[in-house]
């Protein structure tokens, strides 16, 4: 426990002013990272509700890279094993079905030739379809209509894509194998299967920069802080990533 300017920080409880003083920290880095084409960005977790109880309004790193740099960026966590793609990401769920319609063939096609030439996948790409069962046909959903046509747009510029893909059997074992890369449509879609297989072992990137940034793939996980169950798996994995890149 410390104090600052008379506040006491008690770690695994959230504190508005450290916060604010990582969103500083952040700010910081992000002109260095701007300013040197060499230099890999590591970013920690932070609390975007108490950022902006500190009276900043903060959406996450990802969104702010991307209007500092200007560029349509995707979300990837990345594992040896296999990765995903979240093609949307902290937005409500009844607006991903829109926003999926704003998808831009080229900006995607971009970062999955991005993160092709950063993780040399053995693997192909599947993306998964947004409703249950890909939509039977219509009879869920049709969301799927513009998913498959945007994977043959993409197929003929020669990217290796299957779908879309139940989003309930593409994480199973037999089907997963052949995949180095999972796109999903919306956060959780994916991210739930990449956690609870990969544990905190993944890596978070940012694809559509023009320089490398990764960070761990979960949160403050105050409650395991306070408990002190702290565990660095994701800090190290993502500090080895950044060097070894």
């Amino acid at each position: 426990m410390s104090v600052q300017k008379g506040k006491v920080v008690e770690p695994g409880k959230g504190n508005a002013l450290v916060a604010l003083r990582s969103w500083h920290a952040f700010q910081k880095a992000m002109k260095l990272f701007q300013a040197h084409p060499q230099a890999t960005l590591v970013t920690l977790p932070v609390s975007k509700e108490l950022i902006m109880k500190g009276g900043v309004d903060f959406t996450g790193h990802t969104e702010e890279l991307a209007q500092a740099f200007g560029r349509k960026v995707f979300m990837c966590m990345y594992h040896a094993k296999f990765s995903v793609i979240p093609l949307t990401n902290h937005i409500p769920l009844a607006t991903v079905p829109r926003k999926l319609y704003e998808l831009q063939v080229e900006e995607l096609l971009q970062a999955l030739r991005q993160f092709n030439a950063i993780f040399k996948p053995k693997g192909r790409i599947a993306w998964c379809g947004l409703n249950p069962h890909c939509g039977e046909n219509g009879r869920v959903g049709n969301e799927e209509e513009f998913i498959r046509r945007t994977i043959e747009l993409l197929a003929a510029r020669s990217m290796p894509i299957d779908g879309p893909v139940s989003a309930d059997a593409v994480f199973t074992r037999h089907v997963l194998k052949a995949y180095s890369l999972v796109i999903a449509n919306y956060h959780d879609q994916g991210l739930i299967p990449f956690k609870s297989l990969h544990g905190m072992a993944g890596v978070n990137t940012t694809l559509g920069l023009p320089r490398l940034r990764v960070s761990p793939d979960h949160g403050t996980a105050f409650s395991q802080t306070a408990a002190k169950q702290v565990d660095t798996t994701g800090v190290l994995a993502s500090l080895k990533f950044a060097l070894k890149f």
